[in-house]
């Protein structure tokens, strides 16, 4: 029995075989090219999203603050302060967004989101039982709410791959604030 040598084979299938097998190659090194060119893609896209769930809650977050603010600025005996501070967080869109970062943000920052939240209610319940805003129940609330944001802040900054910094770089003591506070002392 004698074996099969190429000089036994047609060159039209040689040639046959050559494409077939090159046109393979370079359709998988096509598909896997796309596949990763659209993983980078998706990254980038969920990333850019992130960044803006981020943004938006940062913003109602600061909304919600200064909504907060005025109410405790302006105490008014005749006025109804708890339903003022109530709606000061309800209209400041906090809500929908912090939503939108439980569900889109990583863990970490949604931890950190989610404590500058609750520091931030804290804010309300003080303005809600009539704190004015120089007052110690106030400031008690804020400091805290300040180094929860800032807090928050970092984690963003984190997440993003950007470095973080310290409150000496901003000119604080702390980011609480409560060290160079004039109502705290």
């Amino acid at each position: 029995m004698r074996l099969a040598t190429v000089d036994d084979v047609p060159m039209g299938w040689v040639s046959l075989v050559s494409t077939v097998v090159g046109a393979v190659v370079a359709l998988s090194g096509s598909l896997l090219a796309n596949r990763i060119t659209a993983r980078d893609q998706l990254t980038r896209d969920r990333e850019s999203f992130r960044r803006v769930v981020y943004v938006d809650y940062a913003t109602a977050l600061d909304a919600a603050h200064v909504a907060l603010r005025a109410v405790a600025s302006d105490v008014d005996p005749d006025r109804d302060q708890y339903a003022q501070a109530t709606a000061a967080v309800g209209q400041s869109g906090l809500y929908r967004t912090r939503e939108h970062l439980l569900m889109f943000g990583t863990s970490p920052v949604a931890a950190a989101a989610e404590n500058a939240f609750q520091a931030l209610i804290e804010i309300r319940q003080a303005v809600r039982s009539g704190a004015e805003l120089k007052s110690a129940e106030y400031h008690a609330a804020y400091h805290d709410f300040a180094d929860q944001i800032w807090t928050f802040r970092m984690a963003v900054r984190e997440d993003l791959g950007e470095p973080a910094f310290s409150p000496a770089l901003m000119g604080h003591v702390d980011w609480s604030e409560r060290e160079e506070c004039p109502v705290c002392g």
